[in-house]
């Protein structure tokens, strides 16, 4: 049984450990597969770059999928007259048609060891939810011949993925997410301004993370970075029910009990800070109070700066709710 220990949330609150426990559940089946090999990622106000993808540019080239026509003329390449329309209506037309491109995919992944938890033993921890977001997401783009890049951070930026194109390197992808593991300390605003500034074209940047590390305003500098340079962000919220629900909160915290309340020490995986607390009825009112006010917040920072935010709970089966919801909020087609 796992000890009763949770996180808290708000200024100079203790985020808390349990011992790791192993996932034996695989983090993909071949059914999650098939499911996710029907969608396409939308690329929202990014244009698309390279000829090599699915994505249909708002370029005009002369690729086989027709687009539109025009009146032809001087310097046209005359064999995209369309002569049909010539015989009909007695005049010169070029026919035009889409430019199919690439999308940039960057896929950044909160590895701290704050992910590597989970209120119920039944529940995935929060990592392995995470990765198969990040998996699912990364399929899609491969499949479809985007560019794929995988980034997981915790202090600070580790051994990425890609990157990579074409659905030779799926296979190769979710063993490299299989075997990614959590280490303590997150420096989101930091790793994301590391990221990007090593890079010259922005893409579409989807960070999966807990967000338990820092201040909202840690995550709306990151968002600052990411639109002030032309990316188009995507954040992907990860949470067991546990942390936010205040029944399942109260029910973690006092081990069930509804009279003697016990003392609790919770403890910080990133940094090993120890808070010693008993959870008593106004306790647990104020820290319902502190999560709702966090989560909105969370909200507001990414409406700001015109990202895309999603909050999924690991209590929810992947494959029905989690791809429904990414369909729903504009992230998949």
């Amino acid at each position: 049984m796992r000890p009763a220990w949770l996180p808290t949330f708000g200024r100079g609150a203790a985020t808390p450990t349990v011992e790791a426990v192993p996932d034996e559940t695989p983090l993909f089946d071949e059914a999650l597969l098939a499911r996710v090999r029907r969608l396409v990622l939308l690329s929202g106000r990014v244009r698309a770059e390279g000829l090599a993808g699915e994505h249909r540019s708002r370029r005009r080239g002369s690729s086989p999928e027709f687009a539109d026509f025009k009146n032809y003329s001087q310097g046209d390449d005359f064999r995209r007259i369309d002569w049909n329309t010539y015989g009909r209506l007695d005049n010169l037309f070029v026919r035009l048609s889409e430019v199919t491109t690439e999308l940039s995919v960057h896929m950044l992944l909160d590895a701290s060891d704050s992910m590597d938890w989970g209120g119920a033993d039944e529940a995935p921890t929060k990592f392995t939810y995470a990765r198969r977001v990040v998996g699912a997401l990364g399929y899609v783009a491969l499949w479809h011949f985007d560019r794929l890049t995988i980034a997981p951070f915790g202090p600070d930026l580790d051994r990425m993925f890609g990157p990579a194109q074409g659905r030779a390197n799926i296979v190769p992808m979710l063993r490299y997410l299989e075997t990614l593991q959590t280490r303590p300390g997150t420096s989101l605003a930091e790793s994301v301004e590391r990221y990007v500034r090593a890079r010259r074209r922005p893409g579409v940047a989807i960070l999966v993370s807990d967000l338990l590390a820092g201040e909202p305003e840690d995550l709306r500098a990151a968002l600052r970075t990411l639109r002030s340079r032309g990316w188009h962000a995507v954040v992907i919220q990860t949470l067991d029910e546990a942390e936010i629900a205040p029944d399942l909160a109260g029910r973690y915290l006092t081990g069930g009990a509804t009279t003697m309340r016990p003392l609790v020490e919770l403890i910080d995986l990133e940094n090993g800070g120890r808070l010693r607390l008993t959870p008593d009825d106004d306790l647990l009112g104020r820290y319902a109070r502190a999560v709702a006010g966090w989560l909105d917040e969370l909200e507001a920072a990414a409406r700001d700066e015109e990202a895309l935010y999603i909050r999924l709970l690991t209590s929810r089966p992947f494959d029905d709710l989690a791809l429904e919801a990414l369909h729903r909020m504009g992230v998949v087609a």
